[in-house]
């Protein structure tokens, strides 16, 4: 389906998309902090494994906004339809992000195997990470709805990538 264009040449929910795209990376770096804080607190290979994958949320969060951004300009000559392929294209990189992600985790999840160690106050992180885990679990499932609300594959792209970490972040 493609996008509604108002009379005035700007789809009438870009603002609010570019809204929710520019909030997702906000609550990743907070998500991101707790994460690392969790890690800190435990020295565990599991939460740091988990923060890092947290630092895909990030780059993932940046790349939505380009794409919403770029998806609300208004067609030109050079793209008579509009540029709402971008928001495509974001959708196949935060696939790809996902992937590398679990590569990420499996690589410190062998060396964590290969050199265990003993964990400090792993309760307190796994209390810790808990919080972070909840935070991810509500926003991805408002960016999953909104994406589907306002017709953005990049949001709702966006969502299934987090609600991705938050199956990650109950198996660490």
């Amino acid at each position: 389906m493609s996008k509604t264009i108002s009379t005035t040449g700007v789809h009438p929910d870009a603002v609010l998309v570019k809204r929710i795209a520019t909030a997702t990376i906000g609550v990743a770096l907070l998500v991101l902090g707790i994460k690392y804080y969790a890690y800190h607190v435990t020295g565990s290979v599991a939460l740091y494994s988990d923060a890092l994958e947290s630092i895909v949320n990030v780059v993932a969060g940046i790349i939505a906004f380009w794409a919403v951004s770029v998806s609300f300009t208004p067609a030109d000559s050079d793209h008579p339809f509009g540029h709402t392929k971008a928001e495509y294209f974001s959708a196949v990189v935060e696939g790809a992000l996902i992937i590398v992600a679990a590569l990420l985790i499996l690589r410190e999840a062998w060396n964590a195997f290969e050199s265990p160690r003993t964990l400090e106050a792993p309760m307190v992180g796994i209390a810790i990470n808990g919080v972070a885990t909840v935070i991810n679990l509500a926003w991805a499932q408002f960016l999953i709805r909104a994406g589907r609300a306002r017709r953005s594959p990049a949001l709702a792209a966006d969502g299934r990538h987090i609600m991705a970490d938050v199956v990650t972040s109950i198996g660490v």
